[in-house]
């Protein structure tokens, strides 16, 4: 590649920040199969870092576009009421465009939610697109305790849920499982081939990669497990980033213990770095 991605170049700032070390970036063009960057201490050593990621690819997509806040809450013009819809986590950005449509059908019929109208639009009574679209799993209702004027319509991806409580018991097992896939396996031996003795993995955490338990700690800055970390294929340090200022980023140093920080804050970093 000719640069780094946004999602390397994110990365590049949380470890420069937590490190106190320069991340050079180096999977350029002229050097194909190669880490992400190279570490440059203060005092002079060097290490290797790799960038990926962790959950279903199709998840990204739609929670990057509705982090925008233009695209998740807004108003259109003809709606009396409030709206509140939930998309999957696997939703075609490009299917956004006809929700406006759909709701504005539901206040034509007087209906409270889009679920409502499934049978007229199953008769033919009203647009297939409202079965279509509850048959993808979205829904839309009515928010009737907001009083926002003008009304407007707030877009969010479906939640996980599950229990909560234990995540930090169940966060090393879970991991283990992912760093066994092949992709994983690929990043083991490519931040291994050159030698580096320090060894870096920094992985974005999407919110459906873990049991809800585990990405309840990640994001909201849960209890984190107790046991030093024993990580795999030589690796020294493995980064979470869940990408929420409340979580922060989770670090498992190899062989000595699990600590969170908080680069996202305009404050000093949380702790002193361990290199």
């Amino acid at each position: 590649m000719t640069r780094e991605r946004s999602d390397e170049q994110a990365a590049f700032a949380v470890v420069e920040r937590v490190l106190s070390a320069r991340v050079e970036p180096y999977d350029l063009g002229d050097r194909p199969n190669v880490v992400d960057g190279l570490l440059h201490y203060p005092d002079g050593r060097t290490g290797v870092l790799e960038i990926s990621s962790l959950g279903p690819q199709a998840e990204a997509a739609i929670t990057a576009v509705l982090a925008d806040r233009a695209k998740s809450r807004y108003t259109v013009a003809g709606l009396r009421n409030n709206w509140i819809v939930t998309v999957p986590r696997d939703f075609p950005p490009r299917d956004l465009k006809g929700i406006d449509a759909l709701l504005l059908t539901c206040e034509e019929h007087d209906a409270g939610s889009l679920e409502q109208l499934y049978g007229a639009a199953l008769l033919g009574h009203v647009s297939s697109a409202v079965a279509e679209a509850v048959d993808a799993g979205v829904s839309a209702d009515v928010a009737r305790s907001s009083t926002a004027q003008p009304p407007e319509v707030w877009i969010m991806a479906d939640g996980i849920g599950g229990a909560a409580g234990g995540g930090e018991r169940l966060l090393p097992g879970e991991l283990a499982t992912h760093l066994e896939s092949p992709t994983m396996q690929s990043k083991l031996a490519k931040l291994g081939k050159d030698g580096h003795d320090d060894r870096h993995l920094f992985l974005w955490v999407r919110m459906s990669a873990f049991t809800f338990a585990v990405t309840d700690n990640l994001y909201f800055g849960g209890p984190l497990p107790s046991e030093p970390p024993d990580l795999p294929g030589g690796l020294s340090q493995l980064w979470l980033a869940a990408g929420s200022s409340s979580g922060g980023v989770v670090r498992a140093i190899h062989g000595d213990r699990w600590v969170r920080e908080h680069p996202y804050a305009n404050s000093p970093r949380s702790g002193a770095a361990d290199n």
